[in-house]
C-alpha cells in the first residue's frame, strides 16, 4: 500500500486494509459512477480515479457523510446520477440506529446502485441495537473479510445483483418437458 494512502488512514478508526479491499473491489467492477456514504474520506479512491483518467474514462464521485443520509431519499440525487455503478459505505452504519440503517441498505439496493460494500463494526455479543451477521446476510449480503483491530471486529460486505442467485441446474427448458413421451400419455 502506498505511503500516502496508509497516511490518510492513521487517524480514522477503519483498517487501512478495509479500504484497499474496497479499492479492489470498485476495481474490479470498473465503476464510472460511484457514491460514497459515510464520514470516510472519499480519497482513498484517488489512484483509482487516476487509472480511469490515463485511460480517459470518467469517473463521477458522489460523497455523502452521514449527517446528510436523508438525501438518498432525494429525488433530484436520483434524477441527475440515474443508477450508480457501485455505492460504498463506510463510517455509516455506527451513526444510524438499526431501522435506518436497514432503509439505507434496501434503498442502496433497490434504487441507487446494482452493486455495493459496505464496511461497519460487527457485534460479537447479543445486543440488539448493533449489527449482527444474520441482519446483513438478511440483505443477500456476502462477506468479502474481516479485520480485527483491538477489541472491535470490522467487516466488509459486498452485495451484486448478478452474483445474487445463480439459475439453479434443474431451471432450464430441458427439464421442462420431454420431447420423446409428447403424445404417448396423457395424465
Amino acid at each position: 500500500m502506498s505511503e500516502t494512502l496508509s497516511n490518510t488512514f492513521l487517524s480514522m478508526t477503519y483498517p487501512a486494509d478495509a479500504f484497499f479491499d474496497i479499492e479492489t473491489l470498485v476495481n474490479v467492477a470498473q465503476a464510472e459512477k460511484i457514491l460514497v456514504l459515510g464520514d470516510c474520506d472519499p480519497s482513498f479512491l484517488d489512484s483509482y480515479r487516476e487509472q480511469k483518467a490515463i485511460l480517459n474514462h470518467e469517473c463521477n464521485i458522489v460523497h455523502l457523510p452521514s449527517s446528510d443520509i436523508q438525501q438518498l431519499w432525494n429525488q433530484q440525487l436520483w434524477d441527475q446520477h440515474q443508477r450508480f455503478d457501485v455505492a460504498i459505505a463506510v463510517d455509516l452504519f455506527e451513526h444510524l440506529d438499526k431501522a435506518k440503517g436497514m432503509q439505507v441498505l434496501s434503498r442502496l439496493r433497490d434504487v441507487l446502485s446494482a452493486q455495493y460494500c459496505i464496511c461497519l463494526p460487527l457485534d460479537k455479543g447479543i445486543n440488539s441495537t448493533k449489527w449482527q451477521l444474520t441482519d446483513l446476510f438478511s440483505f443477500a449480503l456476502s462477506k468479502v473479510m474481516s479485520y480485527p483491530k483491538g477489541d472491535i471486529e470490522y467487516a466488509l460486505f459486498k452485495y451484486n445483483i448478478n452474483d445474487y442467485k445463480k439459475t439453479p441446474d434443474w431451471l432450464n427448458s430441458d427439464n421442462w418437458a420431454n420431447p420423446k413421451m409428447w403424445g404417448k400419455y396423457w395424465w
